[in-house]
């Protein structure tokens, strides 16, 4: 009887096995062919570069640069409930902090 359980784990764990391989295989062929059709590109906005960045309510923060993000028990606010905000820093010199769902786009200036 004992041979019996060893065996039935042991298939357990060949299926175990292969559906992790199977799955890592799947993966890496839709990798392969998601790099041939659209590459990845692993550029991202920087502080030291200028923006406009365009709100989902149609208003525009142009010339702008992005300065960081407020993350964490520092960004809920009591007033306003934001769930974390990017600060930017305006062409006048003073500094905005915009909810990030709240962005749409950001566009090199």
């Amino acid at each position: 009887m004992p041979e019996f359980w060893a065996i039935i784990v042991s298939i357990i764990l060949v299926l175990i096995v292969y559906g992790i391989v199977s799955s890592k295989l799947k993966d890496r062929k839709r990798q392969k062919l998601r790099a041939r059709t659209i590459p990845m590109i692993t550029e991202y906005p920087t502080a030291d570069g200028a923006y406009n960045i365009h709100l989902s309510d149609g208003r525009k923060f142009l010339d702008a640069k992005l300065i960081g993000t407020v993350e964490g028990e520092d960004a809920s606010f009591s007033f306003a409930g934001y769930e974390g905000m990017v600060v930017i820093e305006l062409s006048s010199g003073k500094k905005a902090f915009v909810k990030k769902s709240a962005i749409r786009y950001l566009e090199e200036a």
